[in-house]
């Protein structure tokens, strides 16, 4: 059930060159959060900036919340720099989540960016067979406390070379569709759209389904400023109710021919 309350900040802190992970307690916002739903969090408690940010939830279990973000703006820069004690007002659990079953195939999650911390979660809360997680550098990887859990093979790619894999994150993907057969497949993924796009494109060229989580600008987060819209098999429609998570098939026609 979504609720709507102010919490105070537990901790807040870098974990790595990228990513800052911030907890609070708040037993109704953790209440029955599925991976691929998102909180959407007041910054400040003025009203600077004015709209509410959306944040993917990266773990919530009993009554303890966590958030892991980027820097990628002026928004989550303050949000970085808000202090244990400080409040937010935050409001969730939001928009519909990633399917926990994967059709008796073998779940291959892609995740870069922003759409890591969802994955992470998902991987740690249902079965998966791989985490694919593409990264620019090795400063960006996740210290491997924060993956302790995942119940995956963990793959990485790194732009640069300097971890894993040298290359984008579709590199691993093509190669692990190769290696277990595009048949035996079910993709989700979350990340840039760029890299969403190529994932998609790679699957549909192989024939294998799956999901995606959408990245739209979300001001309200429940449907009513109509801000998030985005074009599906069904027409234009709320990215914030409707998903962010989406079927492939349901998305293919925003994507045919781009």
């Amino acid at each position: 059930m979504r609720t709507d309350e102010t919490v105070l900040i537990e901790t807040n802190r870098r974990v790595n060159e990228k990513y800052f992970k911030l907890t609070f307690l708040s037993p109704r916002l953790a209440r029955g959060v599925k991976p691929g739903q998102f909180m959407q969090v007041k910054i400040t408690p003025v009203f600077d900036p004015f709209l509410r940010r959306p944040f993917s939830y990266f773990r919530a279990d009993g009554k303890r919340v966590e958030m892991l973000y980027e820097v990628l703006g002026r928004g989550t820069a303050i949000l970085s720099q808000r202090a244990p004690g400080s409040s937010l007002k935050v409001m969730g659990p939001l928009g519909k989540p990633f399917n926990a079953k994967a059709k008796g195939k073998k779940r291959v999650l892609v995740a870069g960016g922003v759409g890591v911390p969802p994955l992470v979660f998902l991987a740690e809360t249902s079965k998966a067979d791989y985490l694919l997680i593409g990264t620019k550098s090795k400063a960006e990887v996740l210290p491997k406390r924060e993956l302790a859990k995942v119940q995956a093979k963990i793959l990485y790619s790194t732009n640069d070379g300097s971890y894993g894999t040298k290359g984008f994150v579709t590199v691993l993907l093509e190669q692990l569709i190769a290696k277990e057969g595009q048949e035996n497949l079910y993709i989700q993924t979350c990340g840039p759209t760029v890299m969403m796009k190529a994932v998609m494109e790679a699957a549909r060229r192989h024939g294998i389904p799956g999901e995606a989580s959408m990245e739209e600008t979300m001001a309200c987060g429940v449907g009513t400023c109509l801000g998030c819209m985005i074009k599906t098999d069904k027409g234009w429609t709320t990215c914030c109710t409707e998903g962010p998570v989406f079927s492939f098939d349901r998305l293919e026609c925003a994507h045919a021919g781009h």
